[in-house]
């Protein structure tokens, strides 16, 4: 199996103790099923301790309960107790696994790291180089991909393309981006897919970067979407009067090309290309209005906090795309 993963992928590493927004914080601590029959098993006052936090949600998944708002076993000290009694292999999949998204696609897999997390952000904003992949082949046997996969995948270089064309300000790359999407949706939508790999090729920047725009009232629609931190909805409306700051349009397409490298992909699922790349120039724009508020790389955390570890509100977003719920706003590409 081939694997493909960001250029600064294997730099990264948990800063523990030392981070500054923990993972063992705010969010649900979902367990697996293997894992919680260990910690149902496990002897000692902390396995006391595990079955007594240990409970299932209104789905039947295991998890812990928090505790002002922390896990149970995050220590003062900001280590992991299940992790330094029991060792990392006790802890359940999400712990293992965070900050990495990883998506199955048969005969590959694709792992990026969340933004969420500030060491992958700081890794993600370090330079300004464009944002390049590694990949690598594995033992491990390929399953059969979707019949889509062949066409999807060179389409995606090329729209990856289209953001790191630095000869062209980001606006126009983002608004062509955007139009290059929905020239392939008609091709999808027609069930046409073989044709995507020579449109990519045939396909060029119009002089005018005609296409969607980012649909009007975002950040107000945002702040109606399921909240991690109190202060979210108030960042929000700063944002929305906040004189803008300079920013730099070379790590903006770095976020852009990390956006669209996790999501483009997953169009194979439902056909639907265009309302992830709506959400990809959205993430973009909405980063870049919220750096004049809080700096770019808190802006990048703060929006894949509350978007990208929230399934609830990526399918709200796609569906406001999908359905025109609210305008198209051309003020956010001037």
């Amino acid at each position: 199996m081939r694997i493909r993963v960001p250029d600064y992928y294997e730099k990264f590493h948990c800063l523990a103790r030392e981070c500054p927004h923990t993972c063992c914080e705010k969010w649900e601590v979902v367990i697996d099923a293997e894992t919680a029959h260990r910690y149902l098993e496990t002897s000692g006052s902390l396995g006391e301790r595990l079955r007594a936090a240990l409970r299932r949600d209104e789905d039947g998944v295991f998890c812990f309960s928090l505790d002002g708002g922390r896990c149970p076993f995050l220590e003062e000290s900001g280590l992991c107790e299940i992790h330094c009694q029991l060792g990392e292999a006790a802890t359940s999949i999400t712990c293992r696994e965070h900050p990495r998204f990883i998506e199955e696609y048969g005969p590959f897999r694709e792992i990026t790291l969340s933004a969420s997390c500030p060491a992958a952000n700081s890794l993600l904003l370090e330079t300004e180089k464009p944002l390049t992949f590694l990949e690598w082949d594995t033992a491990e046997p390929e399953e059969p991909g979707d019949d889509w996969l062949p066409f999807l995948l060179p389409l995606r270089n090329r729209m990856l393309a289209v953001l790191q064309d630095r000869s062209k300000p980001l606006r126009v790359r983002l608004r062509s981006f955007l139009t290059l999407a929905e020239n392939a949706q008609v091709l999808l939508d027609a069930d046409i897919p073989e044709e995507l790999p020579r449109m990519a090729v045939e396909w060029c920047f119009g002089t005018k970067a005609e296409g969607a725009a980012v649909l009007s009232g975002g950040l107000e629609f945002l702040g109606t979407l399921e909240e991690l931190d109190p202060d979210w909805k108030d960042l929000l409306k700063q944002a929305e009067t906040a004189d803008p700051v300079p920013v730099s349009e070379n790590l903006l397409d770095r976020i852009a090309v990390y956006v669209a490298f996790r999501y483009l992909l997953k169009t194979v699922n439902d056909g639907d290309l265009l309302s992830r790349a709506e959400l990809c120039v959205f993430a973009v724009l909405v980063i870049e209005r919220l750096a004049a508020v809080c700096g770019l790389a808190e802006a990048l955390r703060r929006f894949s906090c509350e978007i990208e570890h929230s399934n609830e509100n990526l399918h709200a977003l796609q569906a406001a795309f999908r359905r025109g719920k609210l305008e198209k706003h051309e003020q956010l590409f001037q």
